[in-house]
């Protein structure tokens, strides 16, 4: 195996690049899949029926479409739960939070450009890094970490405004 990593790991690196390269992070977790199953399926190789860097590249080729189609997949599902999951619970679990207060974070959450909406949604209640928001959204890092703050900002100015209806020093 050794030698077939010496051998072949350009290719495979090459080739995981290419293929994985808005995602560069992957690229070493689909080198070390792409070298399992080459290791895994070493006994199908036929000298006969082709060359050896074919079988390689073959296989590497297969597994690198996978694992596309992989983060493809994932990418949507994490889009469309968010999209789903917008609106903050209003309920009861936060203990010293008043419910009239709970109604105005729900309130200033929904107002916010979709895009900062759901960048804060994916960080604060899915829990993701700003990483990973990239993933799922497509987007740089650092329009995620710009969507965030702005979304933040929004929501301090917000909420720091006295509740409509109340008067400042109305007793």
């Amino acid at each position: 195996m050794d030698a077939c990593v010496r051998e072949y790991g350009g290719l495979v690196w090459r080739l995981a690049r290419k293929y994985l390269d808005q995602v560069p992070a992957e690229v070493e977790d689909a080198v070390q899949d792409v070298f399992l199953e080459v290791w895994l399926s070493a006994a199908r190789f036929d000298p006969g029926k082709g060359r050896e860097a074919a079988f390689v590249a073959t296989i590497a080729h297969r597994r690198l479409i996978d694992r596309q189609r992989e983060i493809t997949t994932r990418r949507k599902h994490d889009r469309r739960a968010a999209e789903q999951e917008h609106a903050p619970r209003l309920s009861e679990e936060a203990p010293g939070v008043a419910a009239e207060d709970q109604v105005r974070l729900a309130i200033a959450f929904n107002s916010l450009p979709a895009v900062e909406r759901d960048a804060l949604w994916l960080s604060v209640y899915r829990g993701l890094s700003h990483r990973e928001i990239g993933l799922a959204t497509e987007l740089p890092i650092g329009t995620v970490k710009s969507r965030l703050r702005r979304a933040m900002i929004r929501l301090t100015e917000m909420l720091t405004k006295p509740a409509t209806g109340v008067k400042e020093g109305a007793s």
